[in-house]
């Protein structure tokens, strides 16, 4: 008999049921549990999930009263488990949680975030409502590809060795690591959601050209902080102008500007999102998926363990990781965009659960209680966590 983790296995006697909308009256219905769950120990706390949604401050409510660090100053482990409907604010309680399963039948079902009815809007207030609309859907995009990037970089370990086999029968050897892992994708999403890959890979491969025709330039010039920032925009500014020459509809009006500021922030997200505080840690678990054994090995080289990494490993690791990272947040932004309804299967190749329950599909747990793992790629591997400690991306 395997072993059994509590840190992967749902726990009824501490657990929690968000059934039904999500709302004040949840909130005070679930925090005195909550609180006395908390309270009698810091282990894994279990979120049994039947909603179709609700309110996003009720949600972020909820949140805070599971995770907020309690007297020892730790955050508790949070196991979520859908076993029927999860949708809008209820995915996003789902796929939040430090381990996410989803039973076979479950409806899982994204979308941006929306305010319920409004009433007497002014062009002012619509405009104060549309800001704040993108400024949460960013953020809660981050937060959750903050949770999914993890789970696909699961699947990226696994699906790597195929990575060869999808070049050839492409008649594509060009073809990058994350344009193979994307069609690895492709190919499991039923044709639902399959444009959600789609979409992330098409904003990786223009966010490549970018990163070549202005980036790089700018790099080359020495320029850092604020200056660095002017001098991309200014350059993306001629880029644009460039491409869009033999428009002669559009122009740098309210569209063009835009425009304009998507692409830049598309580069400032890649150059400095949120997403890239992942790459330590991603490199700790699945460091030799994202590099060949020799180059593994001449990085490691590169490395004092009484020291913290240098700069030129940092790098390293920036460039081997940071690419996957930003597809990952890409996926997630593309689910909090139009409407997403997944399947438990879609879900979990998206990265939006970890588990699918009573399948035959790979999981952590299954690597967790293996008494010995012999796939070193799937979070197993002490080499690497030991040998390339985490250190904060650049800012």
């Amino acid at each position: 008999m395997p072993k059994l983790d509590p840190d992967y296995r749902p726990n009824v006697d501490r657990s929690v049921r968000v059934f039904g909308e999500i709302n004040d009256s949840l909130v005070n219905q679930l925090a005195p549990q909550i609180l006395k769950l908390r309270s009698e120990g810091d282990g894994p706390l279990t979120v049994f999930i039947n909603s179709g949604g609700g309110s996003i401050r009720s949600l972020d409510s909820i949140r805070s009263l599971l995770t907020t660090k309690g007297l020892r100053a730790q955050e508790p482990r949070i196991i979520t488990v859908a076993i029927g409907n999860a949708g809008s604010s209820a995915a996003t309680l789902l796929s939040l949680g430090d381990y996410a399963i989803a039973y076979p039948l479950a409806a899982i079902y994204f979308h941006g975030i929306r305010y319920g009815t409004v009433e007497d809007v002014t062009m002012e207030s619509a405009s104060t409502m549309a800001a704040q609309l993108d400024t949460k859907n960013k953020q809660m995009a981050h937060s959750l590809a903050r949770a999914g990037t993890k789970r696909l970089a699961f699947h990226y370990a696994r699906l790597k060795e195929s990575f060869q086999d999808i070049r050839k029968s492409a008649s594509g050897e060009n073809m990058k690591d994350i344009e193979c892992f994307a069609n690895c994708l492709y190919q499991k999403l039923s044709p639902a959601n399959d444009h959600i890959v789609k979409t992330a890979i098409g904003k990786w491969k223009y966010l490549s050209e970018l990163k070549q025709k202005i980036v790089k330039k700018v790099a080359e010039t020495g320029k850092t902080g604020l200056q660095f920032q002017a001098d991309i925009l200014r350059r993306l500014i001629t880029f644009e102008v460039s491409k869009h020459k033999e428009d002669h509809q559009w122009d740098l009006d309210e569209i063009g500007v835009f425009e304009l500021i998507s692409d830049y922030l598309l580069l400032r997200d890649f150059d400095i999102g949120t997403h890239t505080n992942l790459a330590n840690s991603i490199l700790q678990l699945y460091g030799e998926a994202f590099f060949e054994p020799k180059q593994l090995e001449e990085l490691l080289k590169l490395h004092k363990s009484e020291e913290p990494p240098t700069e030129e490993i940092r790098q390293k690791i920036r460039e081997a990781v940071s690419p996957f990272c930003y597809f990952a947040a890409s996926i997630w932004q593309a689910l909090q965009k139009d409407e997403n309804p997944l399947s438990p299967r879609d879900a979990y190749w998206l990265g939006a659960v970890d588990e699918l329950y009573d399948t035959t599909l790979p999981c952590k747990r299954q690597v967790a209680e293996e008494d010995e793992p012999n796939q070193p790629n799937l979070g197993s591997s002490a080499s690497t966590a030991q040998a390339i400690p985490s250190s904060q991306s650049r800012t």
